[in-house]
């Protein structure tokens, strides 16, 4: 079987589901930098969905739901973000899709290339210490981020295009997502201590999954003993640390596999394993596919 090519989420992806979703094309503006969407229906989403499997992003997304709501797993963990929420996704973010309403609208910016800032710059939220955020915006917030977005939109739409006042425009939207950002971390009721350190365990896992795969690691860069970690972790989440780490594994795996040319072995050696045929037994074990049926498009 001629094996899928690489689903990278990037422009490649877009162009592709633009041009399946003819409906989509008319609220979709795109080039080799940018891309500005005006209102995005379910059609155009449902490319996504269909494909089950992670999506890599390695550029910065923007976004403000209209209407409708979207359902997927960023960075492992659940998102269900609604009408009236806006969100952002940055580089390295991995993202699988679940459902989207058959009202969903989205309106919003992704930015393929360099970021409108100078060196040194660049807003705290845009920096790479934040992989994703969701929140839920006021009236008031949600028609400003909705005026930019349509300035933006018009501006792609008028001769001579003028790429310095877009850049402007786009800046002000990550100062704006930047703020925002902010005041809600300063106003949010500080988390309790086991949500804090679920937190702080869900981002080492993320981070170092790749080399690191036992439960004693993030305890020690924690300072915690395994068993208090294992029961602050299932007390928050309803998992054992040790499933999120598998998680966290396998959706590494399932990247790798179809966003690389790379053998089963290489695979296995790159994420740590002792050697390929563990590999594939803990994949089997964990998707109900080998690697090689996994890579095939056989889930």
């Amino acid at each position: 079987m001629k094996k899928k090519r690489p689903e990278r989420f990037d422009l490649s992806l877009i162009r592709d589901a633009v041009e399946q979703n003819a409906d989509g094309a008319l609220g979709f503006y795109y080039n080799s930098d940018f891309a500005v969407l005006h209102g995005q229906g379910a059609g155009m989403f449902h490319f996504f969905f269909r494909r089950k499997t992670p999506l890599l992003i390695n550029d910065y997304r923007m976004g403000l739901v209209v209407k409708g709501e979207v359902c997927g797993r960023i960075n492992l963990i659940e998102r269900h973000i609604k009408a009236g929420m806006m969100a952002f996704v940055g580089p390295g973010s991995i993202v699988e899709p679940i459902s989207a309403s058959p009202d969903l609208q989205i309106k919003g910016v992704s930015l393929f290339r360099d970021l409108p800032f100078s060196v040194g710059r660049v807003p705290a939220l845009f920096n790479g210490s934040v992989r994703d955020f969701q929140m839920q915006v006021d009236t008031e917030q949600y028609a400003l981020i909705e005026q930019i977005i349509e300035s933006l939109w018009l501006m792609v739409h008028t001769h001579p295009f003028c790429r310095e006042a877009f850049d402007a425009i786009v800046a002000s939207l990550m100062q704006y997502y930047n703020h925002l950002y902010g005041v809600d971390v300063e106003l949010r009721v500080s988390p309790s201590h086991g949500t804090d350190i679920f937190n702080r365990f869900i981002q080492l896992v993320n981070s170092h999954v790749r080399q690191e795969h036992k439960m004693g690691y993030y305890a020690n860069r924690m300072c915690l003993t395994q068993r208090y970690l294992g029961s602050v972790v299932r007390e928050v989440s309803g998992a054992s640390a040790k499933e999120w780490i598998d998680r966290a594994l396998v959706t590494e795996a399932k990247v790798v596999l179809k966003h690389s040319d790379k053998s089963v072995a290489q695979i296995a050696e790159d994420l740590h394993f002792p050697s390929p045929s563990f590999f594939s037994k803990y994949f089997r074990r964990l998707t109900g596919l080998t690697p090689a049926e996994y890579r095939q498009g056989k889930e």
